[in-house]
């Protein structure tokens, strides 16, 4: 009798310690999607400039929980994403992105939220602060997108603060004056 019972109670105490685990999950951009030409035009500037991390270390930080998820980003690495978009649409648009260039501009992803919506869709909400490095220019944008899955709406928020950015008059200023 006491066999069966911790035959019994050992592997059900265990799966009940699976199911009340929480399952988490690093979740982060996947694939850039190019701005096209018609949505933001050439930018005009002749100075080269650099685009900088503004995330020294590299850390997970909790953004959201669904259920029993745990939803982390490591913003450094969000960073690094949108500097490598970013850098890229510049580049398209005759912009000199260089390591050292005339402004170095500090990029800084300062939130990232999540929601859960009908059907399966998930909102993602990020918000993206863009600094000159001398001090005289800078500005949050907020990024907001909702998609089928968790990565197209990353994916999506991540498009259209590339998109803000670069299509940002006060921007194509700071970079150009």
């Amino acid at each position: 009798m006491l066999i069966t019972r911790t035959y019994i109670l050992a592997p059900s105490l265990l799966l009940l310690a699976f199911m009340l685990a929480a399952c988490s999950h690093v979740v982060y951009p996947l694939t850039p999607i190019p701005v096209e030409m018609d949505k933001v035009g050439q930018i005009n500037t002749t100075k080269a400039i650099s685009l900088v991390n503004g995330q020294t270390e590299s850390k997970l930080n909790l953004v959201a929980v669904q259920g029993s998820d745990k939803y982390f980003v490591d913003f450094k690495q969000w960073n690094d994403f949108i500097i490598t978009q970013l850098g890229s649409e510049l580049a398209k648009r005759n912009v000199q992105v260089k390591p050292q260039g005339a402004y170095t501009f500090k990029v800084s992803v300062t939130s990232v939220r999540f929601f859960w919506g009908a059907f399966g869709a998930v909102r993602c909400i990020a918000n993206v602060q863009v600094e000159r490095s001398d001090g005289k220019w800078s500005k949050s944008f907020e990024a907001n997108n909702a998609g089928g899955n968790i990565n197209r709406a990353i994916d999506g928020a991540i498009y259209k603060a590339v998109v803000a950015i670069i299509g940002d008059l006060d921007f194509q200023k700071a970079i150009s004056e």
